[in-house]
């Protein structure tokens, strides 16, 4: 009797600390111009070495890059989901940065870029926007509105990250705690039937 009690309340324990761990996902990061720790007036995509000048932290790499066009890059390709708002045809001025779960980015030291590719419709210089994520859970959504609204469009965002651990500069990529919880509980769940069976 004490036995099925005590697999009754491992097993609450285990649901309740997996539904926790889903839900302390529902965070949002929302960034738009002023809200920028840099800028830069290069109208060329920025190379590692400018990107380290720029922020003063080395070394870094890119670990995620979406082009507007659809073009996904960097170890955190596959793992996360860029969606572009447009103000109009062909001028995004905003987008959603959303995880897919698996592995995620790691942020001791992390910096999202936002370029302008649209130089046609005014003079220049067109900044890019340079913001310190390095707060950034990896899982959570991020939220870019209002980039040259009427006047530009993001060509492309792309995150770059430092060196965490002895991790490969760009690919410190990490598995989610809560994959762990998953994995643990699943085996429990396993354990658990199995004793039930022989007993």
């Amino acid at each position: 009797m004490k036995l099925q009690k005590f697999n009754r309340t491992l097993l609450g324990a285990m649901l309740i600390s997996s539904v926790m761990g889903v839900a302390s996902q529902a965070h949002a990061l929302t960034l738009s111009p002023g809200m920028e720790t840099w800028t830069s007036l290069s109208t060329s995509n920025l190379g590692q070495a400018a990107v380290e000048a720029i922020v003063g932290v080395s070394p870094l790499g890119l670990v995620y890059k979406q082009d507007e066009g659809g073009f996904e890059s960097g170890n955190g390709a596959g793992y996360y989901t860029t969606t572009f708002s447009y103000e109009s045809i062909g001028d995004a001025s905003g987008a959603t940065i959303s995880w897919d779960g698996g592995m995620k980015i790691s942020c001791g030291d992390c910096f999202l870029i936002v370029k302008d590719g649209n130089h046609s419709q005014n003079p220049p210089p067109y900044p890019q926007y340079i913001f310190d994520i390095s707060g950034w859970n990896g899982t959570d959504t991020i939220n870019l509105s209002g980039f040259w609204p009427g006047a530009g469009s993001i060509s492309n965002i792309a995150i770059w990250n430092n060196y965490q651990n002895g991790d490969i500069p760009g690919g410190s990529l990490v598995p989610e705690a809560d994959t762990y919880a998953m994995l643990l509980a699943g085996l429990g769940l396993v354990g658990f039937a199995a004793r039930r069976k022989l007993v």
